[in-house]
Parts: structure tokens; sequence; C-alpha cells
């Protein structure tokens, strides 16, 4: 690769070079005459009257994680054709097409045609790949409609070599992931959308959406077999997918100068080619009671949505307009309910299927009301009123519960189809005071209504005040400052008692809350081709009354910047912002209460942890266009390095007497650096030579995926050297030094 860039580097030199001599020998005088017709200048790039194609070829060179480098694009090494663009236009009709990086696994085209006044189309088709690893691998062959299988002599073997905790089986699953297949985790999303809106005359127009997304390939998740006691693995591996989401939207809308009316129709259906995931256990080749040869895990359901949906808005005396939005909808899901269990040893004993399918439904209605007015300039008011209402309409199904997929329960196991309805109204207002000053109130009302929560009502008041100081050349200064209360009622701590949590315990998206935010931009304007930039944002929230769980957390972020333009050809600029956010978790280590076990009720259990992020970035660009005659420079240089840290902490008593010391994680860091050049050279108006260089380079180190705690797929406990009893894929996040450069030219036509 490093001959491969210095045969590039060289090329594109000898091509500039002689570029240069060319242009130099056709812009030499041949009469000092003036000439009677102005002609551009030759460094001046012509407007493309048809299209612009900008094509080259591009190498790279990645060391470490070429996955994540990949993650979400494709420059491989080869050929390119990027940001081609034609386009046609009449007095009747206009016509483009766009493409960018075409043949490759994110390319994308579009297409855009309009019957001027009558007709207009838009066509999209955009891949998105998402590659999630390079370094997995795993004991499974993929059969196909979502069944993985592991050679049966693997499992034999496993099984008769014991318990997976013990050293016989053990080292032989060692000896079998050191020959484990190595693949490609990745999975691609195409998504294609045609757009179009139909004028019968001025004031009626037909708009039809249209949506496809199909997406491919694999998944990250992790899987078990339920809670045994060591006699089954926790397995890690990538889950095939194939599945596809179509939207299909039709509307109708009248308007004119005074009033719009839209009605339409909107449907969504989602389906799953593959909805159960049958995987072999590596230990069992053999269904008995105590230990299944396989697990089954279920993906997400194909399911469809509908709404009608009415959307009007009316001018009003006194420079007022009011607006409303409704839609009334179903969702719906009645695929077949998966068996029980698929451990063959267990089939007699499992209770039949209360239904054969989910005939899982909800009906759902939205509301949106506004109403807008400034009666004079000094004076502006702002109303607006929301309703949702998910009403989920899905029987609840009864059934015994299985322990994993060994043995049948004894506990009544019982659905929950819950249902959320919110109401929530914004009140906002404006004053004009002295010049270039403002201030605004405002107020919000959000009344939620839940089934099967610990509140089964919460109320959130919400106030604020906003200063702006705007229409000065000068300076702009913005500030808002909101302080917010959410107060439930209707606490059920039995709903708590069931899931044998603590009785302290609250849910933070519905606990009794106390909120502050302070958000502030200020942007000084001292001479005409300086802008400086700051911002600066606080907010602090609190949840004094919950005992368990999320107890606070604390934000702060601030930015300056400054872009500076000295003449019209150049430009450069420079930026930098760090981000904060600390929380505290509280909770117990106990068992569950029983006759002989009251530690669930000892508060010398507990222990809390302390989070600390932060995250700093500073981003440079300059352009330089022109100043060296019919070349563009630019330059950009970013830096995001962040880091995250989990402090743990006990009582005074607890450390007083605990036998096992509290060992603190190492902190989580990530840094990633983006630099970039881009060289263009005008050979003449319509033809530009040019190359680019990238270079990134990302520095992580995370402990709970590294390569010191993930040594292995099957890692012992690094204290007693047991077998841990989890089978990981190889997932890592690891470090990526990337260099990649760009050859290309770019037509005007």
């Amino acid at each position: 690769m490093r001959t491969r860039m210095m045969i590039l580097t060289g090329a594109l030199l000898l091509v500039f070079s002689g570029a240069a001599r060319a242009q130099q020998e056709q812009t030499t005088p041949v009469s000092t005459k003036p000439s009677a017709t102005a002609v551009p200048a030759a460094n001046t790039p012509i407007t493309p009257s048809l299209g612009t194609i900008d094509f080259g070829y591009r190498g790279q060179d990645v060391s470490g994680d070429s996955a994540r480098y990949q993650r979400y694009r494709d420059t491989r090494d080869g050929g390119y054709i990027d940001r081609f663009r034609f386009a046609k236009a009449t007095d009747s009709w206009a016509f483009a097409a766009y493409a960018t990086n075409v043949g490759y696994r994110d390319q994308r085209y579009t297409v855009n045609y309009q019957d001027i006044g009558r007709l207009k189309i838009n066509g999209d088709w955009n891949q998105v790949p998402l590659y999630i690893s390079n370094s997995t691998a795993w004991l499974y062959s993929n059969n196909g409609s979502g069944v993985l299988s592991i050679d049966d002599s693997i499992q034999r073997t496993l099984q008769n070599a014991g318990s997976p905790t013990g050293a016989p089986a053990y080292n032989a699953l060692k000896g079998f992931l050191g020959g484990a297949t190595q693949y490609d985790l990745r999975s691609r999303r195409d998504i294609g959308s045609l757009n179009m809106v139909y004028s019968f005359n001025q004031d009626v127009d037909f708009k039809f959406d249209l949506k496809n997304a199909k997406r491919n390939g694999y998944n990250l998740m992790s899987f078990g077999f339920g809670t045994s006691p060591g006699l089954v693995p926790a397995l890690e591996f990538g889950v095939p997918l194939d599945d596809r989401t179509t939207d299909v939207k039709g509307f109708l809308e009248f308007a004119n100068e005074r009033a719009l009316l839209n009605v339409g129709y909107r449907t969504s259906w989602f389906e799953n080619n593959m909805p159960t995931v049958t995987f072999d256990n590596p230990f069992r080749a053999d269904d008995i009671s105590g230990g299944p040869s396989k697990g089954l895990a279920v993906m997400w359901s194909s399911n469809n949505a509908r709404s009608f949906d009415v959307n009007g808005s009316v001018k009003l005396p006194g420079r007022s307009r009011a607006t409303a939005f409704i839609s009334v909808g179903q969702w719906d899901q009645n695929q077949p309910l998966a068996a029980p269990t698929v451990n063959s040893a267990l089939l007699s004993t499992m209770p039949s299927l209360e239904r054969p399918t989910a005939e899982a439904k909800a009906d759902v209605v939205s509301m949106v009301y506004n109403f807008n007015s400034r009666p004079n300039n000094y004076l502006w008011f702002n109303a607006r009123y929301r309703y949702y209402d998910y009403a989920n309409k899905t029987p609840r199904y009864d059934t015994l519960a299985l322990v994993g997929d060994w043995a049948l329960g004894t506990a009544q196991w019982e659905s929950e189809p819950g249902s959320i309805k919110r109401n929530t109204l914004d009140l906002d207002a404006s004053i004009a005071g002295p010049k270039f000053f403002d201030v605004g109130l405002g107020f919000s009302r959000d009344d939620g209504d839940r089934t099967y929560r610990i509140y089964e009502k919460t109320a959130e008041d919400t106030y604020r005040v906003e200063i702006d100081s705007v229409g000065s050349q000068y300076a702009m200064l913005r500030t808002k400052f909101e302080h917010s209360s959410r107060t439930g009622s209707g606490f059920d701590e039995a709903l708590l008692e069931e899931v044998g949590e603590q009785p302290g315990t609250r849910h933070f998206d519905i606990a009794n809350r106390k909120r502050d935010r302070v958000t502030t931009t200020l942007t000084v304007t001292p001479v005409s081709f300086l802008d400086i930039n700051t911002s600066y944002a606080w907010g602090k929230d609190r949840y004094d009354e919950t005992q368990f769980g999320l107890t606070r957390t604390d934000t702060r972020s601030w930015d300056v910047g400054f872009t500076v333009i000295p003449v019209e050809k150049v430009n450069f600029g420079l930026d930098y912002g760090e981000e904060k956010y600390t929380g505290q978790q509280y909770s117990r280590t106990a068992n569950p209460l029983s006759p002989t076990d009251n530690t669930f009720n000892d508060p010398t259990r507990d222990w809390w942890m302390d989070q600390n992020d932060k995250v700093k970035t500073f981003t440079a660009s300059a352009d330089f266009l022109k100043i060296i005659p019919k070349t563009d420079v630019r330059f950009g240089y970013d830096i995001s390095d962040g880091n995250a840290l989990y402090f743990y902490n006990m009582k005074p008593e607890q450390k007083v007497f605990t036998t096992v010391p509290l060992a603190q994680l190492s902190p989580s860091t990530n840094k990633l650096t983006n630099t970039r050049f881009d060289l263009q050279y005008y050979v003449r108006q319509n033809l530009a030579l040019g190359g680019a260089y990238w270079y990134e380079n990302y520095d992580v180190s995370d402990f709970a995926l590294s390569s010191t705690t993930l040594n292995s797929l099957a890692p012992a406990n690094a204290t007693t050297g047991v077998f841990s009893s989890a089978i990981y894929s190889g997932y890592l996040y690891r470090n990526y030094k990337a260099h990649t450069a760009f050859l290309r030219m770019t037509y005007l036509w």
C-alpha cells in the first residue's frame, strides 16, 4: 500500500506539472490588442449548463479495526464515480439526476422531474452499509431460515466431557474455538423512495409518497438458555436478518391564501422473513429435562399500521392563524406465537398455548391544535394543545412460567398490555421591549396516564423565560431558563413487589423529578469579516423521592469559536467545546426476602455509582480559493476526545465489615482525530484536476470490550480460572489508523 500511495502521489504531481505547462502555453498572449468580446477568466469555473461529474481513483491503508473505519461508508481501493449530476430545463419542464459513489455499498441515486405547474416526481435509491466487525468468529453454520447449527460431533464431544465449567469440557471447547470460522459481521439497508405531487389546478394538489427499506445481513446479539446453574452458556453471535419496511402515504390538499385543508391516508407494514432464530447448544447434543440441545429466540414480528389524517389551517384577523391536525389509526400484529420451549424432553409437560396468534392491536389517536397571533409589532402569542392516546387492545395472556428451557416453573405469568394517554398544553408570549430586546414567557403542562406502571398518572409543569437581543449588526444574544416539576399519583408498591424490586425503587422516566435548564448563545460581529460565536448550557435533574435507581443528573456544555473572512477568497474558522455529564445511581446487594434471609431489608448492603462523562471537541477549517491562480485548497481538522468514569462507593460501615473490597474500574476513553486536505487545479473553465488526502486515527480503551477482558472467545474467570459460561463473538473495541488518498478529475458541461 505504501508503494501504491507513492505512485499515486507521483502521478498527481506529474499531472499537475504537465497541466500547468500546458495551461501556460495556452495562455501566452499573441497580441496586445484588446478583444472586442469579453471572455471569462481562465481561472474561474463556469456554471455547468447540463452536468457535472467527479471521478478518479482512490487508495487506502488501514491498520487496526478497518471495519469501524468503514462503519457506514465504503471507501475501498479502486476507481470511483462521485458527485455525478445531469440537469436540463426548458420553459415547461425540468429534469435532474444525481449519483454518488457509484457501484459501492454506500451508493446513492436520485432523479427529479417536474412538469412545471402540473407534476413533480422525485425518486431516490440509497444504500446504507453497517460494517460491525471483521474479527468475529463462530462454530455455527447458517442453514437459512434463521437456523444456526453446530457440527454434531462437536456437541457430542462437549456433552460427553461433562460440566461446561469442568476442565475437560473447557479444554475441548477451547480447542474447537481455535478452529472457529471467521466471518464479516455486516448488514445493509437498501432504501427506495418515490414522491409525487400532481396539481389539478392552482388550489388543489394530490400528494403521494412511497418508501421501501430492505435490510439483509447480520446483527450482533446475545442469547441464553435461561438461568441454568452453569450447565448451558450465554452466547454472542451474528443473528441473520431479512426484513422489509414499506410506508405509503396519499393526501389531497386544498390551499389558497387564506386556508389549507389536507386529507389523507397512510399505511405502513413491516415484514420479517426471519421471525425466529434457532441455535444449537454447544454443550448438548440431546435434550434432557435440565438441559436443552438448542435455543430459540423470537425476533421482531411482522406488523402493520394505518391511519386517517386531517390537517387544516386558516388565516384569521389580527395577523393570526389557527391550525389543527387529527390522526386516527390502528396498529396490528397477529403473528403465530412461538412454542413455550424447543426442548423435546419438556414438551409433554408444557401447557398448551392459550391462543395460536398474538392478536396484538392498538387504537391510536393523535391531535395537535395551534393558535398563533401577532396583533401588533410589540406582542406575539402562541398556544398549542397536543393529545395522544395509545389504547392497547391486546387480550391478556396467562400461563405458567418456564425456568429457562429445562423445567416448568410454578409462578403464574401474565402479560401487561400497557397503554398511555398524554395531554400537553403549551402557552408562549413575547413582548418587544427597547430596541433589539425581547422578553418571552412560557408555560407547559404535560399530563400522562399509563397502565401497569408504578405511578398511574404523572403531571409536569414547566415555566420558562426567554430573553432575546437580535437585530443589531454587532451582537445577538438568546437566553432561555426553564424550571419544571413532575409529580406522580396513584403509586402502586405492589407492582414492585411482584417483580421482587425494592419498595424504594423508582423508574426514572415517570419518577417525581425537579428539572432546571439554562441555555444561552451569543454571536458578536465587531467587524464585517469576523464572527465570534459562543454558547453555554446547564441542566440539573433531581429525583428527591427515589431511594433506589437514578437519583440525580447534571449536564454542562460550552462552546466558543470564530469565523474569519478577510477577503472573498479566504475563510477559516476555529471552534472548541466541552460537554460534561454526571449522574448517580443507588442500589442494594441483597437476596429476595425470606424467613431465613433478611438481606433484602439490610441498609448496610447499600452501594452507589457516580458516573462522570466528559467530551472535548476541537475543529478547524480553512479555504483558499484562487489565491494561487486557478487553484482551490481546502483544509479541515477535527478531534473528539471523550472519557467516562464509573466510581463505586459504599457506606462507612460497609467498608469496615465487608470482606470484599470495592474494585474500581478503569476509565473508558475514546479519541477520534480526522484530518482532510483537498486540492483542485482548473486546467480550463470546465475541467479541474485534483487530489485529496484523509487521515483518521481512532484510539479507544474500554474495560468491558477490551482484548484484556475478552482475551478469547470463551474467557475464564480472572480470579478462579473457571470457565465463565459465556461464548463471545470476538467483537471488541479496537483502535485504527487510516490513510486515504484520491486522484480525481472534475468535468463540467
